[in-house]
């Protein structure tokens, strides 16, 4: 576990240090010029540091997740203020989040709004079924399983997304969507087809092959990169 020894409250009498006397993976060692007993963390690993359990006045620090360990070291040596501090970590944070989101994949089923439609839909590199419905809509819930099931069978080959109208009217006028649930099919930004009515899962299997076969042929009557086409 990697840990940093305070030295202001350390006593420093190396001697009778017991961490740095006993530690098996000789992680610790004495700092003669400064007269600071010092850890090399990177040597401590997964110990589960019984050393902690002698150091005198308590003067190890640790922390197991390591960029939490990383700003404590400096905020312990007084690299870092308390406040500088809670920023590097706070901007830590926020970097591994967005890391962690940016390498997740997409869901299958992706919601799209009046304010992210033409980026999901106009803008995708696949072909795009949206489902147009509403939280009321009986028989829009009665086909949301079949349309998450497909969108999972056709990850990769064409992108699902769904539409509350009720939430993003903009979208339902735009389209023109007088009853629901709707299907409407986008490639490089434009409207393909559209139809109204829940469909069984055996037809929603073949619209969607259709779909796919048709922009196929599309795209080898117009051969050149999905997409170019895109809106601005």
């Amino acid at each position: 576990m990697p840990a940093v020894i305070d030295p202001h409250v350390c006593d420093r009498h190396f001697a009778g240090c017991f961490p740095a006397r006993m530690c098996p993976q000789h992680a610790f060692s004495y700092d003669a010029a400064h007269d600071l007993v010092v850890i090399d963390s990177d040597l401590c690993g997964a110990c589960p540091g019984p050393c902690m359990n002698f150091c005198d006045r308590y003067a190890i620090r640790y922390a197991a997740d390591p960029d939490e360990f990383t700003v404590l070291r400096d905020k312990t040596l007084g690299v870092l203020s308390d406040a500088d501090a809670a920023a590097e970590l706070q901007r830590r944070k926020q970097e591994r989040e967005a890391a962690e989101q940016a390498a997740a994949p997409e869901p299958a089923v992706v919601v799209a709004t009046d304010a992210t439609f033409d980026e999901v839909v106009l803008r995708s590199d696949l072909p795009v079924m949206v489902d147009f419905w509403a939280t009321w809509c009986g028989p829009c819930k009665m086909m949301a399983p079949v349309f998450e099931a497909l969108a999972e069978q056709y990850r990769g080959l064409i992108r699902f997304a769904k539409v509350d109208v009720d939430a993003s009217p903009v979208l339902a006028s735009r389209y023109r969507v007088q009853s629901i649930p709707t299907l409407a099919f986008f490639w490089q930004g434009n409207l393909v087809d559209a139809f109204a009515g829940a469909v069984p899962e055996a037809e929603l299997q073949s619209v969607a092959y259709e779909f796919l076969a048709a922009v196929r042929q599309m795209e080898q009557a117009q051969p050149g990169v999905p997409g170019q086409n895109h809106p601005a």
